[in-house]
């Protein structure tokens, strides 16, 4: 008898519960902005929204430096087409994960893999597009759509992988035992003990940063650099940056002043160059001591350093 009583009630909960969300239903499909919102949450939680998401800024981090030298008078084209690429995949990953979230599972994987592989040319957009995509990735690996939420297990372990692997590529990088690509477009002082460049070309150009400031944008095939400190200012904090030494090849730079101790050049040849740029410097083998320089931006195309620290102050 209780059984039945229990089912009977149950039963007149369910109807009750039914009809309340009819008229609910009902009343909601008078209403176009719940119409709207309703329909943009059932859109939100059929795919790895977060995921998609981290990974398109990441990509736009990771373009960020390529795309700002395309407009440059001299621009070593290796690196930066293979920075373009890697941003450019991963921009279509995260599309990929955004609109076809059935194969977020691919894309998250291939999306981890071009994560690691801006460290070498695209200095991973500054360090944060690279774990920006790491996150988004490990996020759409983990996601499965029939339950539609991500593993925890799964996204930890693949997060935590490639942050193992990750940090192996760093320590290589100190050690000067893997080459990276450094293009860098923030403003920074840079102040060298000695610097060895052979086949340096300088002119007299535009700033390619603001558009404005008159710079000597220079490219040498080959620098042999040491006791180097690079200075920057990020988000109100100074950023330095210590190396031992570095040697660096294609290096592309736009200075705004420069000051050298010692400079001694070989092979140097003053030529006409365009009519907007003035004349034409160009040394077969330059040798400068304590130089202090202000740099709008500088491009390498490989570089490998021995003993890096870092410091924020």
């Amino acid at each position: 008898m209780n059984i039945i009583i229990r089912r009977k009630k149950k039963a007149i909960r369910t109807a009750h519960t039914q009809s309340t969300q009819a008229k609910k239903c009902d009343k909601d499909s008078n209403n176009p902005t719940r119409v709207c919102w309703h329909d943009i949450k059932h859109w939100y939680h059929q795919r790895p929204c977060w995921g998609a998401f981290c990974v398109l800024c990441a990509s736009l981090l990771v373009l960020w430096a390529p795309v700002s030298l395309l407009q440059s008078g001299i621009v070593p084209a290796s690196t930066q087409w293979a920075g373009l690429l890697v941003g450019g995949l991963l921009f279509a990953i995260g599309l990929i994960e955004l609109f076809a979230p059935s194969h977020a599972l691919v894309a998250g994987a291939i999306g981890v893999v071009l994560a690691l592989v801006s460290l070498i040319t695209t200095l991973g957009g500054l360090g944060i597009g690279m774990f920006l995509a790491v996150i988004g990735s490990s996020y759409a690996v983990a996601w499965k759509p029939e339950r539609k939420t991500a593993s925890r297990p799964v996204f930890w372990s693949v997060f935590g992988c490639s942050m193992a692997i990750l940090s192996t590529m760093i320590i290589l990088v100190m050690r000067g035992a893997l080459a990276v690509a450094a293009p860098l477009v923030i403003p920074y002082t840079s102040t060298t003990g000695r610097s060895e460049c052979y086949n340096t070309h300088a002119t007299m150009a535009i700033s390619q940063v603001d558009h404005r400031t008159l710079v000597e944008l220079s490219h040498s095939d080959y620098c042999v650099s040491s006791n180097i400190v690079t200075t920057q200012h990020v988000l109100g904090r100074t950023v330095t940056i210590t190396e031992a030494t570095a040697t660096s090849r294609g290096v592309t730079s736009e200075t705004v002043a420069s000051h050298t101790a010692v400079e001694n050049d070989t092979d140097a040849s003053l030529a006409a160059s365009t009519p907007d740029r003035g004349l034409r410097f160009d040394t077969g083998v330059s040798i400068s001591t304590n130089v202090t320089a202000r740099v709008m931006y500088s491009h390498t195309e490989s570089a490998t350093a021995t003993d890096i620290s870092f410091s924020i102050s």
